[in-house]
């Protein structure tokens, strides 16, 4: 082996061979609940492609002769897989958001097998068969069949062009909520990495090395580790594990207006059946504060404005959520229901962390909004302590980044006093209906008459 053979083909995919490495730590943290959205599916075929394409290089020596008369068929199979799964991701964030859990998904798929997923997919593998059919060995064989490499060149175009349009549609159309700056960000440059590998592998690998002949100093293989790189920490920062929940602003209204608002913050309500939980929540979501209040953040942007005169809710509850409705005068918030039955806006209490991760990615995606959460006894009757309080302390973390209001009630009696006091740090403590009500007193907005 040369020094250049080992500089620009060993070393990068020892890097990331190192880097799948780092992604399967990711998921193995996250244990079984990275596998119960399709996201998480997706994510991991893709990354199973990659280990495979570098340990193909790392073993192209031993593998000899069929290395180098399958080096063109191996590059089109994972060029037609990758923009195949770009593909299937965006759509599983824009168009089918609410079919990623996995039961839904397939319930769906069931009744849709013809969809533009499987479609796409069976285009792809079309042009995956000729290539392996047209038993391309050399370069020459390669530019006498330009036809093949044209249709995988339209193949990868496509799907960067459905892959930057159809999000673009989706909110255009009220589809799907606008992103935060910081989410679209992120977005993007995971996007960019994703897009950008089979861009590379066809433009370095195919055309560069196999037509022009430039071997010997090709940053290919360096460039496919910096891009996993940048999808690792993607994957390291994002939720993959979220459910999308999409923010709605209340419609019932009721009679009045409400002269408070409680401060940005996390509170722990001791509640032992979060009637008055649910009472404050309602009031919040459904009353306009008066016409004559002081609205705060109007030196910022009429959308902080707007964030506070029409803050978005969202519920988490073991109760059945038409009850929640009906009881509570909810309308279009979202609820989440803690159950074991499969089912839209439906979390197991065993999946933990793809709650924390859909709490996480709604505040994220709605500033200033309100989550009540009810159940916690429940969901502890499935998890540790330990790990209840660690998902508690990541919601208050981001509650406080993005100015939400994040209520947690508990009943007091179902916790020893050591569990409780744990409970209770780093929280604001409201003891039931008299507790409520002295908070609104403190939280009174102040008005332009005084």
């Amino acid at each position: 082996m040369d020094v250049s053979e080992f500089a620009f083909e060993t070393l990068p995919s020892i890097v990331g061979l190192l880097l799948v490495g780092y992604v399967a730590l990711l998921a193995y943290r996250m244990r079984a609940d990275f596998f119960q959205v399709v996201r998480s599916w997706v994510l991991a075929a893709f990354v199973v492609s990659l280990l495979l394409l570098w340990v193909l290089e790392l073993m192209k020596d031993a593998l000899g002769d069929w290395a180098l008369e399958n080096h063109v068929a191996v590059d089109i199979t994972f060029i037609i897989f990758w923009s195949w799964t770009s593909m299937f991701m965006v759509a599983m964030v824009t168009v089918h958001r609410l079919y990623n859990p996995v039961s839904q998904f397939w319930t769906w798929f069931a009744k849709n097998p013809v969809n533009a997923i499987t479609v796409s997919g069976s285009v792809g593998l079309v042009l995956v068969i000729g290539a392996w059919v047209a038993d391309i060995e050399s370069p020459e064989q390669l530019k006498d069949n330009a036809w093949l490499l044209l249709l995988v060149l339209a193949y990868l175009i496509s799907a960067v062009v459905a892959n930057i349009a159809v999000p673009t549609v989706m909110v255009r159309k009220e589809q799907m909520p606008r992103l935060s700056a910081a989410a679209n960000r992120a977005l993007l440059i995971m996007s960019v990495a994703w897009f950008g590998i089979p861009v590379v592998e066809y433009s370095l690998d195919l055309v560069l090395e196999m037509t022009l002949g430039f071997e010997d100093y090709n940053p290919y293989a360096w460039l496919m580790a910096f891009l996993f790189a940048v999808l690792a920490r993607s994957i390291r920062e994002e939720h993959f594990t979220a459910i999308v929940v999409d923010a709605e602003v209340e419609t019932t209204r009721q009679a009045g207006f409400r002269a408070f608002d409680i401060p940005r913050g996390v509170y722990l309500v001791h509640d032992d059946k979060a009637d008055s939980a649910f009472a404050l929540f309602s009031e919040l979501v459904t009353l306009p504060l008066r016409p004559d209040a002081e609205i705060p953040g109007k030196e910022e942007s009429a959308l902080a404005t707007l964030e506070f005169l029409i803050p978005k809710g969202l519920v988490v509850t073991r109760e059945y959520p038409d009850k929640v409705r009906e009881v509570h005068g909810l309308q279009v918030t979202p609820i989440i229901w803690l159950t074991e039955s499969p089912g839209e806006r439906r979390i197991a209490p065993t999946s933990l962390a793809v709650l924390t991760d859909t709490l996480i990615r709604f505040m994220e995606d709605n500033p200033n909004s309100i989550i009540l959460i009810e159940g916690i006894e429940y969901i502890m009757t499935f998890n540790e302590f330990r790990k209840v309080l660690r998902s508690l302390d990541s919601l208050n973390e981001t509650a406080w980044i993005t100015k939400a209001r994040l209520l947690v009630t508990v009943n007091p009696k179902a916790f020893d006093e050591k569990d409780l006091a744990l409970l209770e740090r780093d929280r604001t403590v409201v003891k039931g209906a008299p507790g409520i009500e002295e908070l609104k007193r403190e939280s009174k907005v102040p008005t332009s008459a005084g």
